[in-house]
This record gives C-alpha cells, structure tokens and sequence, in this order.
C-alpha cells in the first residue's frame, strides 16, 4: 500500500464525457463510447492523436466480442501504445481508474483513455442467458434460477443474522427514487416519489425481493469516458481537475456456491463460512488507507446497488453503519436528497437502472459530474470528495476509487 500511497493525488481526470439513450431510442453500444469518448477529448481540450494509452471495461453484453479494447481502438482510429481490457466483472471499469494512474505516474503513457458502454436495448437474448454467466455450471444452473433468486438467499441470511426487515428493503427503494425522479435519463425516473407502502405492496420477484427491491434494465443505453493525465499536466489543461486520491479492489469468489465453499482466508471476511461479509469492505479499507481518508470525509457516495439489500450491506462494509443498523440508517433520510450521506444520487443502479454492464460507469460519471457541479439530476451542494464503489459477480468482485477536486 506505501506504493500505491506513492501516487496519491499524483494523477487526474482532466476530461470527460457521457452519452445517453432516450426512452424508446436506440444506439449500440459502439456509438455510445464513441460519442462519450469524443464529448471527453474535447472536454480535456485535446486531439484524438494525443490519446497513447486505452483502457476498455468488461465487453458490453450487447456486444461480447473478445478484446474489445483493440476493437475500439480500430472503431475509433486510434494506435494506443499501452491498452487492455480491465475486466474484473464489470468492476473492472472503477478499477480502470487505478490502473490509468499507474501508467501515466510510472510514464508508460501521458494520457489514457479509458471507456464503458453498454446497450440494454440491443440485448434481448443475452437477458436470458445472464444467469447463465454468472451461476455455477454444475451446481447452480441445473436449477435454472434467476439472478433476484441467487441475490435473495444473501436477503434471506441478512434478515436471519442481523434482522433486516422488508421495510429496511423499501426504505432503500425509495430514497433512490428520491434522486432518480430528478435525473433525465433514470430508468424509473418518470414512476415518481414511492411509499414504503407501495413498494411492499409491488408484486414479489424471488422472497423477499419485490419488484421495486430489484433493478430494471435500462436506460436503453448508456457510455462513459474519462481521460486521465499526471495532475501537473491536468492543472495545465483545466481548471477542474478531478484527482485519485485513493483505490483499492478485492475478489473473493465467482459464483455464489464458491463463496459458499470457502473455509479460510487470509482476509478478514468473518467467521466463515458465510456469504454475508463481502469483499467490498477491504477494497474501501485499502482505499481509505491511500488516501489518508476516513468514510466520514466523503461528500457522497455511488455504491453497487442492484437490490435494495446490497445498499445496506455496502453502506455497513464501507463504514458507515453496523449491519444491524443499515436499515434505520436509511430511514432516517441520511442517504436521500438533504440527507448527510448523500448516496446514488443519480438513482443508483435501483432507480437509474442498469443499462448492462455500463451501470458501472454510470456510477463513475455521476460522480465526476457531482465534483464538478454539473449534475444532470440533483446536485449535491458544494461536495469535494466522492467515494465510487464497484461490483461485479455475485457479490464476487470490488473496486473502489476516491475521488476529489482538490489533490
């Protein structure tokens, strides 16, 4: 960790760009990045030919061509000389971030760009198939289940080990909500303010998640990119640069029945077996220690939400609030509009919706757009650092990056 500590606040986002899909419109995933990627190079005040390195996130599901980042590169005209793709699930595209820093400190590259697109429109059969990809060949996909089904058994261990209630769930469904109804582009945005009361009433997915617990597909499509310099060649280039001050990442399993199966680790994940304690909780411990932060000194917060529970567990591995206490928390309004820990401020992935694997960039964007004062929602007043969280997998992979406006 001294390394990483070494290139604390030493590299920023000195542009970016994002692209968005109305309802009923359609775009591929391809166009999508490169109209975000062209809103960033022009937002950084560069030329494309400045662009030396590539990042790319997991392949966007309406488009599973392998080595994505040299497809987009040929896409986009471009001969990076240092690319990959980052694929950490889709947690990979916050990790892209850390790996953008690393090269452009270490000299490997002077500016990187890195890009995450995806289409929910154009991916009709790949919906069907998604549990395919993430339940266990041999012991989970023989029983067919959906994916609310394999995220309702951590519900269910969450309501027997630390009492969460229903009413705990709908509290989080309806403070994204609070922010989504503000947001342009949200997917349930247009649904309006919600109750409690509506929400336990929606109809039931896989018990105990209902309807509203659960993130739709959508928008349509969604992109976003951001280049990244040294902060001394970004202070050049803009007056708003937004620096790394801390990162951090940590996977613990795949498929749900691995994480069923592990017995011991050297990572303090709780008396194991268990499926409760989550890697997300060392990613942000190793962030926080690089960037001499506590919880308590972010302005806001973006976590991996795609059910109402896996807010709650985030909010408690990031250091917020007991597990027991996550619940409460949420209903006092601390995480809504006006609340003290403003959280998912575009709606999150519960309200904004989960456009494929893009949402995880969806969440970098927001954030970036926070900082810099221009939110196409509710803007949080005055904020100065930002905490990104990232998942991928069955609660399998984490990534989270700070974020602030000053170095």
């Amino acid at each position: 960790m001294s390394q990483m500590r070494d290139i604390r606040g030493k590299a920023a986002i000195v542009g970016f760009g994002d692209s968005y899909c109305k309802k009923d419109e359609r775009k591929t995933a391809m166009r999508l990045a490169s109209e975000a990627t062209r809103k960033a190079i022009e937002d950084a005040g560069l030329e494309k030919d400045d662009i030396d390195g590539l990042l790319f996130g997991r392949a966007p599901m309406s488009d599973m061509r392998q080595q994505y980042n040299n497809i987009f590169a040929a896409n986009l005209n471009i001969t990076p000389t240092y690319a990959s793709e980052i694929t950490i699930h889709a947690a990979g595209m916050n990790s892209m971030l850390k790996h953008a820093a690393l090269a452009v400190t270490s000299g490997a590259a002077r500016f990187v760009l890195c890009v995450g697109a995806d289409a929910a429109a154009g991916m009709t059969d790949a919906r069907v198939g998604i549990s395919s990809i993430d339940a266990d060949p041999e012991f989970e996909q023989p029983y067919r289940p959906i994916i609310p089904a394999i995220y309702a058994q951590i519900a269910c261990r969450l309501m027997h080990e630390f009492d969460v209630t229903e009413e705990d769930l709908a509290s989080v469904a309806v403070q994204c909500q609070e922010w989504a109804t503000h947001h342009p582009f949200a997917a349930k945005g247009s649904k309006g303010i919600i109750t409690v009361e509506e929400v336990m009433a929606s109809p039931l997915i896989a018990s105990p998640l209902r309807l509203w617990h659960c993130a739709t597909w959508g928008p349509p499509g969604t992109a976003g990119a951001y280049i990244v310099t040294t902060s001394e060649i970004a202070r050049q280039l803009t007056e708003t640069p937004i620096y790394l001050l801390g990162a951090g990442e940590c996977s613990t399993h795949d498929y749900l029945t691995d994480r069923m199966s592990l017995r011991s680790s050297r990572l303090p994940l709780g008396k194991l077996p268990n499926i409760t304690e989550t890697g997300c909780g060392i990613a942000a411990q190793k962030a926080y220690d690089m960037a001499g932060l506590g919880p308590n000194e972010m302005d806001l917060l973006q976590t991996a939400s795609q059910f109402a529970h896996v807010e709650l567990m985030s909010l408690s591995q990031l250091g917020y609030v007991a597990m027991e206490e996550a619940g409460s928390f949420v209903r006092s309004g601390a995480t809504g509009p006006g609340g003290e820990r403003p959280t998912n401020t575009n709606g999150g992935w519960l309200s904004f919706g989960q456009p494929g694997v893009s949402c995880v960039m969806d969440s970098m964007m927001e954030a970036i757009r926070q900082l810099r004062g221009q939110a196409l929602g509710l803007q949080v007043e005055t904020p100065t650092t930002a905490l990104v969280h990232a998942l991928g997998g069955m609660m399998a992979c984490h990534s989270v990056s700070i974020l602030s406006r000053e170095a």
